[in-house]
């Protein structure tokens, strides 16, 4: 690009939109930011999961203010993944978000995974509170509060959405609600303006494409490669349905086995969010749904029905366009990584623009892509092995991906974990940057119980410390609140952030 940017618009609300405006306008205020959307064009307003990431790229990097993000979107803390999974012989196995397996503690001669290789159930404070449905809310001896914010969220989508436009209009970002009716493209291939419905017109340096799975921009005008995951994630469809719940709240994501591809339970302060993730090679819409229903007796008869591919564009920044969420590319959402993507993906444009004084080389540009593709890359791989390994259900989809998924990279990890169990050398095969982390990968093949070679001869000494940090993990799940407790105390803004 040549000039230097000072106008962006950004096509498309939802969370891709509203999320890339602030962080923009945050980052480079002298930038004049536009969202352009329509509110005759849906948003998927589902129950959205994030990775522990989030909090601090909503509430450090785009410096929304926590007590007021508490209060007007009522978020449930997300402590990892309850996988109903794996190994038929156990009933599940947890995914927390703390990095407890790669991690070596002084005290011991390995790596805490060196200890758990039969059960992860007690390997960290985070899988015990899940264990106990409680929060990561602790009361200190002197009666005072703390939060341990190492946890992702569970948020109600349109009550999401419309806390960061609200956000976005107090920082001086300007919102068109028009429907767009052409795209005016120069000679050279750039973008030169957005035509509206009443005639007006748009014009831009930068546009940011945020129109969802349509990639209007990137993937319609200029027709950038789209990269399908079909070799490795088989699902492509998904029934989603709701109950008001009268029972206690999850402090996790679950992650249920089905016969064609499987549940999530997202949990709200009011209802509760299920979405059956199938693929329609091995199921009908009707019969999945039926599934589904037999699952979830509860669920109320309204339900909504979505189609997706997973995969990425080659690219995601092409000439003075960038696409942003599910414009750039998708995998399905078994480790809850579309607001992860997002945000990963708006903050690479904004380092790009920062540093080249908002005039980007295409040596910046060509890194960026690199950077943003491999973290697509990375996250097909880890969900890859989720499907080649469990084996909770037998039937013919579970059957298919035993054999048929490709694990791409990951094939390096898990046969390094085959032959010589966790050791924390082999995260010298992950990817730079890897979305999950070695401990991410630790997790999902140990709480899998996928075979290794290694034989554990962890020494009396090691095993009694072991014992005595387990000893103090459970002490301080005495001190937990309970998630009704905890919201109240935060209602009330009486505690204290530990922020990671």
């Amino acid at each position: 690009m040549e000039k230097t940017i000072h106008n962006v618009v950004v096509f498309g609300g939802g969370s891709a939109g509203f999320l890339s405006a602030l962080a923009l306008k945050v980052k480079m205020p002298a930038l004049n930011v536009v969202v352009v959307h329509s509110t005759t064009i849906p948003i998927i307003g589902v129950g959205e999961a994030t990775t522990a990431w989030i909090p601090w790229f909503l509430h450090q990097y785009l410096e929304l203010n926590r007590e007021q993000f508490y209060e007007e979107t009522q978020p449930i803390w997300k402590l990892g993944i309850k996988f109903i999974w794996g190994d038929s012989s156990q009933s599940h196995f947890n995914y927390p978000f703390v990095t407890h397996l790669a991690d070596k503690l002084s005290v011991l001669s390995k790596s805490t995974a060196y200890y758990c290789l039969d059960s992860t159930t007690e390997s960290s404070l985070y899988s015990l509170l899940m264990e106990q449905y409680k929060s990561p809310c602790f009361r200190r001896e002197n009666g005072d509060f703390v939060v341990d914010e190492r946890f992702g969220y569970h948020i109600e989508n349109v009550s999401f959405v419309s806390y960061l436009e609200r956000r976005a209009t107090e920082i001086g970002i300007k919102i068109i609600d028009k429907p767009v009716v052409n795209i005016e493209v120069a000679e050279n291939g750039y973008i030169r303006q957005l035509k509206f419905d009443d005639g007006t017109m748009q014009a831009g340096d930068l546009f940011v494409d945020c129109s969802g799975f349509r990639s209007a921009l990137l993937g319609d005008i200029l027709q950038e490669p789209f990269c399908s995951f079909a070799s490795s994630l088989f699902c492509d469809s998904a029934v989603t349905g709701t109950w008001m719940r009268d029972d206690a709240i999850n402090p996790f994501t679950t992650a249920q086995t089905m016969q064609s591809g499987w549940c999530w339970q997202i949990d709200l302060p009011d209802k509760v969010n299920r979405g059956y993730v199938y693929s329609s090679a091995f199921i009908n819409d009707d019969d999945a749904l039926q599934e589904m229903k037999r699952h979830n007796p509860l669920m109320s008869d309204e339900h909504s029905l979505i189609r997706f591919k997973s995969g990425r564009h080659q690219r995601f920044w092409v000439n003075n366009v960038v696409a942003v969420g599910n414009a750039s590319g998708f995998v399905e959402p078994l480790e809850s990584t579309g607001l992860h993507m997002i945000g990963e993906t708006i903050k690479f444009v904004c380092d790009v623009l920062i540093d080249s004084d908002q005039q980007p080389t295409p040596a910046l540009i060509n890194l960026a892509n690199r950077a943003i593709a491999q973290k697509w890359d990375d996250i097909r791989d880890f969900l890859s092995i989720h499907f080649k390994f469990n084996r909770r259900v037998e039937s013919e989809f579970w059957q298919h991906c035993w054999h048929q998924t490709d694990i791409g990279d990951a094939e390096a990890i898990v046969d390094f974990f085959q032959h010589n169990g966790p050791s924390s050398i082999g995260q010298i095969l992950l990817r730079p940057n890897s979305v999950f982390g070695y401990n991410g990968y630790l997790n999902l093949l140990m709480g899998q119980r996928v075979a290794t070679k290694y034989q554990c001869h962890n020494d009396t000494l090691d095993l009694d410390r072991w014992r005595q940090i387990q000893n103090y993990f459970t002490k301080q799940c005495t001190n937990a609140l309970s998630i009704h407790e905890a919201i109240q105390v935060v209602k009330e803004r009486k505690c204290q952030w530990l922020t990671s």
